[in-house]
């Protein structure tokens, strides 16, 4: 039994590579949230960026597990809808730092593979950035008012983040130690970036599709 146990880690550590690289792309990102009461609003995704590096160690030929650490940004939109005013706006542009760790499953030839990855993440919100219109009133006129500025954190808001990640990729090994990997992986959020009050639950969760293109360099 110990000589069999042996025989397997010698196999699993002559067949291991590890992998460094680096990738960016695209992302696209919409949020969930309570509609309290809330009729004139209305929400829709924006489009982001995903930017940073992943290692990778491979187990077997066809197993491997993954882990990167980027910065995306996952932004969304949200518009107000009322007879007596006109096309106001709220874009939340949230700046987050993602650690996705993903088991790798792979297939295909020496130089193209396939690869499915499921896995979870956890994330911390470093930034929220505002931008849209406004109003303000006074007695005789009612004006507009255009903002961009960075809003500054509550204690409402929860900047720890954690969920769920899968998806589907492409990897060509042009050389012995170099390859390309396209990613299209989506984020799935099951914490809620907003704390509830005790007289209103108001739970808000991002769902991001991120599609990157890398290099990696194999060990």
């Amino acid at each position: 039994m110990g000589l069999l146990a042996l025989l397997c880690m010698t196999a699993l550590t002559a067949s291991a590579q590890w992998s460094l690289g680096i990738k960016g792309g695209w992302d696209y990102t919409s949020i969930t949230r309570s509609n309290a009461g809330r009729i004139d609003e209305t929400y829709s995704p924006l489009s982001g960026y995903d930017a940073g590096i992943q290692a990778r160690y491979g187990f077997t030929d066809w197993f491997a597990l993954r882990a990167d650490l980027s910065v995306m940004r996952r932004s969304h939109r949200m518009d107000r809808h009322l007879d007596y005013l006109d096309s106001l706006y709220t874009e939340h542009h949230n700046l987050y730092l993602m650690l996705p760790v993903l088991a790798d499953f792979s297939f295909g030839g020496e130089h193209f593979r396939g690869h499915a990855m499921l896995g979870g993440y956890v994330g911390y919100w470093l930034q929220d950035r505002i931008r849209g219109k406004t109003y303000w009133m006074t007695d005789y006129c009612m004006y507009y008012n255009p903002f961009d500025e960075k809003r500054p954190f509550t204690q409402e808001d929860r900047r720890f983040n954690a969920g769920l990640v899968g998806g589907l990729g492409l990897s060509y090994r042009f050389t012995e130690h170099w390859s390309l990997n396209l990613d299209a992986l989506y984020y799935y959020d099951l914490v809620s970036h907003r704390l509830s009050s005790p007289h209103l639950r108001d739970p808000r969760y991002l769902s991001t599709l991120s599609v990157t293109f890398g290099a990696s360099y194999i060990f």
